[in-house]
């Protein structure tokens, strides 16, 4: 009987542990808070974000909302800007390059040349009193999205997690003494400027208005926009108790006597998306009241298990296995330590930061987003951010959406949606001031005010880097075409990406001028904040004609259209795009043997520049592949070149090149790369740094789809290529869940450096081909709704 009961309880355990949701692995963890904000654990819910520092006497919980901009909408235009932009584009068609900016500072700079920061929401304190704390430990569980902290003082444990909840749209602190040790703590709300705090029915009430000052601090030498009082906002936090009671003082709330409480904090402004705006008619202290009182309401456990249902069934949709590790027993800090001191091999850290970008993505651009993630996704410590955390178009704001469809967080591509049309709105005025055209344009910064003429931190950038790239509206054009390939929504083609795509190809078309040879070029045009030197006058210079990246944009926008246009069964821009093409210049390969920057074959100003635009046709773009072989050869060289003299020296640059070596089906080199960005360029709570010490999102998100691209490859149109660049390190792993273009979910798993089985998951009858090594088969979806490769 007795062993009849142990096998029968041994069974009901398996049976319910089987039931269980599947836990991740994925943790970060410390065993001591954080020194600062790059130690600090990220949370976020895409509008709300929080970075919580773990001091077991004060606790540090640093705030954002994500549309808490400073500014107001701003589109400067010079005076008579048509007819001098017109003039500026001919003296560059000219090849009178210097001439050409010395004209465009005269004629066509204009203040502001910039605009102002995403800025802090503020910060909560809570103040335990706890002091000299042991088995101190800190984490942040991935796939459930709650930040824990757990120690003991005099052997008596405590505990306190923190989350954002979704479904509930706030930010929660649960403290619990687990041994029933009665606590105080007093919770105080701090902002550096433009709020006012009071009490209110035992809750902290903070009303805020940004008030740019015109005495105050400007980041950018050439204006940031107007002064006066700008957005609104509010926030208020209240208490629930579980015993105890709630004193308020002086703007600060006191728990008493405590075994167990939750704090709660809302937040919102009155920013309204589709008026580009902040809008009057939007009351932030009522949405934040009505949000905090619908918490304080719900029991914490109610509101706990509906935000790990909520995140983990979207986070749990992947799951990657490069290390075999199933129960993760060094501190991540230490581990990153080892890795960088000892140069440890560390798989674990690669498959950790690859579910870190897709955890990243889902906090900045999930659950209750409105706005795209932004340069440093939706967590900012700064008042003034550098960069203004802004949405960069020239690489960045691209970057952080490569992940998005490939790792199975469509929903996250959104806010981007949303946010690009009504951009493109704004951009038609732009296009219409600038040429007379009735497409959209925008240059290479824009922000939730809708910026889309040229920017710069001063005249001479706003030149060179603002009106010399006005194809960066075009490249974000082609995100939501790359959405459709994953996805084949044919409503949100019509809808969305269609109409954004069809405003694009018309200012291209207008804006496209034909030169001597009789090439369709563009002019004015740059490579990215690269330089070159003018063989004429040795002058390191930016503007000229028809840069590489401009002319491979213009091709993948006009193959879009067509194909748009095919699915949809219209015929508004087929033919001019049809004659435009063979006018278009071929990708050139320079006396070197590399991939030409420019459209003639200029010295680099910089060798080792960070940006590599002009192999976007390798990627994100499908222009140059082993169907190319000149091309394809030529790559390689060019990646080679940027990297002897220096290139690849930042996070997200480091990222694109992992991309690049996917693409060329080089696993080893990918995953040394992949080494170089955790050694150089993250922070110990894995965030990624550009030099010297800033926090930029898209080096996280890079890296992520970089990741994916190494073991599936869809961009071949109709072929799904199982493990491309798989390194030699990775000998035993499995992924799932990875998304391929057609609509495919995709299974692999090896061993050995060899795939042992393969799922392609899919709509009944769908049909494509799968390759793995040097193979290529047909499939075609059963009824099941699953094909099993075979090899």
């Amino acid at each position: 009987m007795k062993r009849t009961h142990i096998i029968f309880s041994l069974l009901v355990l398996f049976m319910i542990s089987c039931d269980k949701p599947q836990q991740s692995v994925e943790k970060l963890w410390y065993e001591s808070p954080a020194a600062d904000w790059f130690e600090a654990l990220p949370l976020g819910n895409g509008r709300l974000g929080a970075m919580v520092f773990g001091d077991v006497t004060e606790e540090h919980i640093q705030l954002n909302e994500e549309s808490l901009w400073a500014g107001s909408p701003e589109n400067p235009y010079p005076d008579n800007v048509r007819e001098h932009y017109a003039r500026f584009q001919q003296l560059n068609l000219e090849g009178k390059f210097n001439e050409a900016l010395s004209y465009g500072m005269k004629n066509l700079a204009v203040s502001p040349s910039s605009i102002r920061s995403y800025e802090p929401l503020g910060d909560v304190y809570l103040n335990f009193g706890h002091h000299t704390p042991k088995h101190y430990k800190r984490s942040l569980d991935l796939s459930s999205g709650i930040s824990t902290i757990e120690y003991e003082i005099k052997n008596k444990r405590f505990k306190r997690e923190s989350f954002i909840s979704t479904e509930y749209d706030a930010i929660f602190y649960r403290f619990e003494s687990l041994d029933g040790v009665p606590t105080d703590c007093q919770v105080r709300f701090d902002r550096k400027k433009d709020i006012l705090q009071t009490i209110s029915d035992n809750k902290i009430v903070v009303t805020g208005q940004i008030f740019d000052d015109p005495d105050g601090y400007d980041d950018n030498a050439d204006g940031s926009g107007k002064f006066g009082l700008h957005m609104k906002f509010a926030a208020q936090i209240g208490i629930n108790t579980d015993d105890g009671e709630i004193i308020a003082s002086d703007s600060k709330l006191k728990v008493q006597k405590s075994k167990a409480f939750t704090v709660v904090v809302s937040a919102a402004t009155d920013y309204n998306l589709q008026k580009l705006n902040f809008d009057r008619d939007i009351n932030s202290q009522k949405i934040a009241e009505g949000i905090l009182n619908r918490a304080l309401a719900t029991s914490y456990n109610d509101i706990k298990k509906a935000h790990i249902q909520t995140h983990s069934a979207v986070y749990n949709r992947v799951k990657l296995d490069i290390s075999g590790v199933t129960l993760d027993t060094i501190p991540t800090d230490k581990r990153m330590k080892s890795f960088k001191e000892e140069g440890t091999d560390d798989p674990y850290l690669a498959q950790l930061l690859f579910q870190y970008g897709r955890y990243l993505l889902m906090g900045s651009s999930g659950g209750k987003s409105t706005l795209p993630a932004n340069l440093q996704g939706i967590w900012n410590q700064d008042m003034w951010a550098a960069w203004e955390s802004d949405f960069h178009l020239n690489i960045n704001l691209q970057m952080n959406y490569w992940p998005a469809d490939v790792c199975n967080l469509s929903e996250t591509f959104i806010p981007l949606s949303s946010y690009m049309e009504q951009l493109a709105n704004n951009g038609k005025i732009t296009a219409q001031q600038f040429l007379g055209s009735d497409g959209w344009m925008a240059h290479h910064v824009a922000n939730p005010f809708g910026r889309t003429t040229p920017s710069g931190s001063n005249f001479r950038s706003q030149i060179e880097n603002g009106y010399c790239f006005p194809m960066a509206g075009t490249w974000m054009s082609l995100s939501l075409w790359r959405h459709y390939t994953f996805t084949n929504d044919d409503e949100y083609l019509r809808e969305t990406a269609y109409p954004v795509l069809k405003g694009a190809a018309r200012f291209v078309l207008d804006f496209l001028k034909e030169d001597a040879k009789g090439n369709l070029v563009t002019a004015p045009s740059y490579s990215p904040e690269n330089t070159y030197i003018d063989p004429i006058t040795q002058i390191k210079l930016r503007n000229t004609v028809a840069a590489s990246i401009d002319i491979q944009i213009i091709r993948d926008l006009f193959s879009a259209c067509l194909e748009s246009e095919k699915i949809l069964g219209k015929t508004v821009l087929t033919d001019e795009i049809n004659k435009a093409i063979p006018k278009l210049p071929l990708i050139k390969i320079g006396k070197d043997g590399t991939i030409q920057e420019w459209m003639e074959d200029y010295e680099e100003g910089e060798p080792g520049h960070r940006h590599v635009s002009h192999l976007y046709a390798l990627y994100p773009s499908n222009q140059i592949t082993q169907q190319t072989p000149e091309l394809f050869d030529a790559v390689l060289k060019t990646i080679e070149k940027r990297l002897a003299s220096g290139g690849g020296q930042n996070g997200w640059s480091r990222a694109w090149m992992i991309n690049f070596y996917a693409r060329l089906f080089k696993g080893d080199d990918c995953y040394q790369h992949i080494n170089s960005l955790l050694r150089n360029h993250i922070a110990n709570n894995l965030f990624d740094l550009y030099p010297p010490h800033i926090f930029q999102i898209d080096g996280n998100l890079g890296v992520t789809a970089g990741i994916a691209e190494m073991l599936l490859q869809s961009h071949e149109k109709g072929l799904i290529n199982l493990l491309p660049a798989l390194p030699t390190q990775w000998k035993n792993g499995e992924v799932k869940g990875l998304k391929a273009r057609g609509g495919f979910e995709v299974n692999v798993k090896w061993a050995e450096g060899k795939m042992v089985s393969a799922e392609i998951i899919g709509k009944e009858g769908a049909v494509g081909m799968f390759k793995y090594a040097s193979e290529i088969k047909e499939f075609e979806i059963t009824e099941s709704g699953v094909f099993i490769v075979n090899i």
